[in-house]
């Protein structure tokens, strides 16, 4: 169950001067928009073109053209179809939407929609198309007019720069989105998905010492501001994946308890369950092969069988595993579960993919399978720099030096995530 929905019909009758009992006519009750724009209620298809006709009919707002669907009737479906996860759904209706929004004279509608269609292709894993689509964002002309609009569409060029294994980049744009969301004044929780992006693009280039600075000097402070408990559920994960990365176990197991006593399940399953599989992750990278990482893995792949899931979330699930076995001294199931994983490993994020080449190097070193391990660990170092995480790179070549020297490649040194 999501809130895009209901926040988006609010919006819409507030701005039509319009009480909910008025807006529900014959059909709902004044408490059940209530439901609807709390997100405590799922709308069905025919709610939303009643609600949508509803919003539509008031006058002084623009009418469809005969027999075509309004502009609000598309914008409440993309963002039900956002909300129920069906993203190729919400991208072919956003663009829908935002093309309506033109035809009425709405730039910065067209603008915003855009957006959330570029957003969707975050969500697929279409990283080239959501690269492509946020840049043209970014460099149109209502981007530069002193609205908050250019940090969002930098915010999210970084997350999909970092997707596509291009770290650099993700670093540059996450920057600008900071700058500029500084620049404008946003408020608490606009400025902490800026700050959300560039430290996670940071830490992961092997930056980590800056990452933390951000969130000790200003993302912190941040989070006690923020109206939103998932909000600020989602600042401590990051902070926590931060010192997790440095070496600061005792920190980043800290701040991911905060975030679990607030990410809620019933509010978003799938944050929730991207959370676990995160969690999970970090401890497995700092060796703590314990209960309650365990339940973190069993917590992310219940919530996969809800959701469904990506192929990358699965593997991300399949490859926490395989470190669970390793973690076990059990190298040879182990290897039996990564080395699927690496077949499959195209689905990954390129950082992704070289975490998997390196944990099965480490494996097959262990079972004396040399010379797959060397292959397997030189793999790893190459992706790695070519992403620009030249940290993890230094280390997987490395490992794989030692293991071409014939020195036993052991799991005692941190493996990183």
């Amino acid at each position: 169950m999501g809130k895009n929905f209901g926040n988006r019909l609010q919006l819409a009758r507030a701005e039509r001067l319009l009480t909910q009992e008025e807006l529900g006519g014959d059909v709902f009750q004044a408490r059940d928009v209530s439901m609807l724009e709390k997100g405590r209620r799922e709308p069905t298809g025919g709610a939303i073109r009643f609600l949508a006709e509803r919003l539509t009919a008031v006058p002084g707002f623009p009418q469809p053209g005969a027999g075509e669907d309004s502009r609000l009737f598309l914008e409440f479906s993309a963002v039900q179809a956002w909300d129920e996860r069906n993203y190729q759904n919400a991208h072919r209706l956003s663009r829908l939407a935002a093309e309506a929004a033109l035809v009425e004279g709405d730039p910065f509608g067209w603008w915003e929609l855009s957006l959330i269609a570029a957003a969707c292709l975050r969500r697929l894993h279409d990283y080239a198309g959501c690269i492509a689509e946020a840049e043209r964002l970014a460099q149109h002309p209502l981007a530069a007019e002193g609205q908050p609009l250019r940090p969002q569409a930098e915010a999210l060029l970084a997350t999909a720069c970092q997707g596509a294994g291009r770290l650099p980049e993700a670093v540059l744009h996450a920057r600008r989105a900071l700058d500029a969301g500084v620049l404008l004044r946003l408020n608490a929780d606009q400025l902490i998905d800026a700050y959300e992006a560039l430290i996670a693009a940071l830490s992961e280039s092997g930056l980590q010492e800056e990452a933390w600075g951000h969130c000790q000097a200003l993302l912190l402070p941040l989070l006690e501001a923020a109206s939103d408990t998932q909000t600020t559920g989602k600042g401590y994960w990051a902070v926590g994946n931060v010192a997790f990365r440095r070496g600061d176990t005792a920190a980043g197991l800290r701040f991911h308890a905060k975030a679990e006593s607030l990410l809620n399940p019933e509010a978003d399953l799938e944050t929730w369950a991207a959370f676990n599989r995160s969690s999970a992750a970090m401890r497995l990278a700092e060796g703590l092969h314990d209960t309650a990482t365990s339940r973190f893995m069993d917590q992310a792949e219940t919530a996969l069988s809800v959701l469904g899931g990506s192929e990358e979330d699965i593997l991300e699930n399949q490859h926490s595993r395989g470190r669970w076995h390793q973690l076990s001294g059990n190298h040879q199931a182990a290897v039996d579960i990564l080395a699927d994983v690496y077949a499959r490993r195209a689905a990954l994020s390129p950082q992704g993919a070289a975490e998997v080449a390196l944990h099965l190097g480490l494996s097959r070193a262990a079972l004396g399978e040399t010379s797959s391990a060397v292959h397997l660990l030189d793999d790893s170092a190459r992706v790695f720099f070519d992403a620009g995480a030249l940290d993890r790179a230094e280390h997987a070549a490395r490992l794989a030096g030692q293991a071409r020297a014939g020195t036993p490649v052991g799991l005692t040194a941190r493996t990183g995530t």
